[in-house]
């Protein structure tokens, strides 16, 4: 009996597992889910382009710095 009672048990908890995950990849592949994940997908490469763009602009500035510099450049006008 306590056998049964066990595996009875196994199978009411695989079956639930088994409907819940069912019901989110159900969920996942409906037009909202598929949106949803379009979404995410767009503000994830919007904020990486943001910060690529972020990071160019910062070494541009640095490059820039080093380069006036190396030739000795000042942003004064030549007569002062």
């Amino acid at each position: 009996m306590g056998k049964r009672v066990f595996w009875f048990a196994v199978g009411v908890g695989l079956t639930a597992v088994v409907v819940l995950k069912g019901k989110e990849l159900f969920e996942r592949f409906t037009p909202k889910g598929v949106a949803d994940q379009v979404g995410r997908a767009q503000r994830s490469l919007a904020k990486g382009v943001g910060d690529f763009l972020e990071n160019l602009s910062q070494a541009m500035e640095e490059r820039e710095a080093e380069i006036k510099e190396a030739i000795d450049w000042s942003d004064e006008p030549a007569g002062q």
